[in-house]
């Protein structure tokens, strides 16, 4: 399985419990996790392999992917948190970012997306 770092991969822009994130099917090195974001795991359901079921801090079996949050999610300790189908809402084509452009986005007061491509190029 491939480990990413966090700091440099740009990840799909998503949506869990209506927190805005950033998810990536990689696990991510923790060590890379960009300061003042929260790592979480998502397992997949046993019954649909294509589909999450739990946000977890780290998931041992049916690892689905990994998301980065901006505030820490309570409940995501210990068993975690179910999701339900509209806990998770992905590919709603955003864009992809890395966690200082999500940060600049959701926390500059200057936010301006075309100052972002000029300085890290077009979103994917």
């Amino acid at each position: 399985m491939n480990v990413i770092n966090a700091s440099i991969t740009k990840m799909e822009e998503i949506e869990i419990f209506g927190i805005p994130a950033l998810y990536t099917p990689h696990k991510v090195s923790r060590q890379t996790v960009h300061l003042g974001m929260y790592c979480y795991e998502l397992q997949a359901a046993p019954e649909d392999w294509g589909q999450p079921r739990r946000l977890m801090n780290e998931v041992d079996e049916g690892f689905y992917g990994t998301v980065l949050t901006p505030v820490p999610v309570e409940g995501a300790e210990g068993a975690g948190l179910v999701i339900g189908p509209e806990d998770f809402k992905a590919e709603l084509g955003i864009g992809s970012y890395t966690p200082a452009e999500f940060e600049d986005k959701y926390l500059s007061p200057h936010y301006d997306p075309l100052r972002l491509e000029q300085i890290y190029g077009k979103a994917d």
